[in-house]
């Protein structure tokens, strides 16, 4: 009995799309001047997509380990684009937040994430935009409550 004939899939198909879309992005990335990594600038598009949250929140969100996610914090805190403060209910944890230094590189960002996303949807008409992002909602919305239930367990 040999292995069944390789299928792309919807799996394969989204990784890849995950690939290429985080390539195009760092390509426009150094089109604009940020002068950040797109790591960095990845970590400063989240703080300013989740406010005043936790460093663990973030690192979560991000899908990157909250060691690594500490690297960039550092070095955004240094450049004086973000900063931490002690969380009222948990003097250990630390919330992120942004500072106004911070407004022109988000710009920055904000420009080539839309190329990337223009790029991406060009050959996909407008009324089928809204039902690819509820699919794609709906799939990682069933993947989150799989995590979910295992950490609950």
């Amino acid at each position: 009995m040999g292995l069944p004939e390789p299928n792309v899939g919807v799996t394969m198909l989204v990784v890849d799309l995950a690939r290429l879309l985080r390539r195009n992005f760092e390509a426009e990335l150094s089109k604009v001047d940020t002068g950040l990594t797109a790591g960095e600038a990845r970590t400063l598009f989240y703080v300013w997509r989740l406010p005043g949250q936790r460093q663990a929140v973030l690192a979560d969100a991000m899908y990157v380990e909250p060691m690594t996610l500490v690297g960039y914090l550092d070095t955004l805190e240094k450049a004086g684009l973000i900063k931490r403060c002690t969380d009222p209910s948990d003097r250990r944890a630390k919330l992120v937040e942004l500072t106004p230094k911070a407004q022109p590189l988000l710009e920055n960002i904000g420009t080539a994430l839309h190329a990337v996303r223009s790029r991406a949807l060009e050959n996909i008409p407008p009324d089928k935009r809204q039902v690819l992002e509820m699919l794609l909602q709906t799939m990682k919305d069933g993947l989150l409550e799989e995590v979910s239930k295992g950490k609950q367990k």
